[in-house]
């Protein structure tokens, strides 16, 4: 009596084994993209930043700081509304604590997207003038876009151009 099996066995435990690597190699590789996308990329775009001296709120896997921005609007919305013109802390708390804290530039996320704030009026002249694409617009969410419509706000780079040229004042700055 042999103790190799025989062809058959052999063929069938071949089959079995390609069959479970077919059904486990989407899952494999689903767990790959999630482990790269949800915290190497994130660590390493904080990482960049931090070596340029660019600080923020800490990024929270999936989520970013989206529950730390709902719970500033929320202590924001219960307290009374100021009677000066610092509205700042009323209507952008997040934004308010952390230029506080962090300083004029600062890093933060929405959800697994990073967001460089900047109040530094220079560089946000650059951004806005800057025509390599590297700057982009933060789409607007259903409820802005109902608020702005399709106005000059909402437009970019050949739109806004055909818009701007109808526009009188807004070739020479007046307007």
């Amino acid at each position: 009596m042999s103790t190799w099996p025989d062809k058959e066995a052999v063929n069938d435990i071949r089959f079995n084994y390609l069959v479970l690597l077919l059904l486990l190699s989407p899952l494999v590789i689903f767990l790959f993209k999630f482990a790269y996308s949800t915290p190497w990329v994130p660590w390493r775009t904080q990482t960049h930043f931090r070596k340029q001296g660019i600080r923020g709120p800490g990024y929270r896997p999936i989520f970013g700081n989206s529950a730390e921005i709902r719970r500033l609007f929320a202590e924001a919305s219960s307290k009374r509304v100021p009677f000066d013109h610092h509205i700042a802390p009323r209507a952008i708390p997040f934004y308010h604590r952390w230029s506080l804290m962090y300083g004029k530039t600062f890093l933060y996320w929405f959800g697994p997207k990073p967001r460089l704030a900047i109040s530094d009026p220079d560089m946000i002249k650059e951004v806005l003038v800057n025509s390599s694409g590297s700057f982009q617009k933060i789409p607007f969410t259903p409820l802005t876009k109902n608020l702005f419509g399709e106005e000059l706000v909402g437009l970019e780079d050949d739109e806004w151009a055909f818009h701007g040229d109808r526009q009188p004042g807004l070739q020479n700055g007046a307007g």
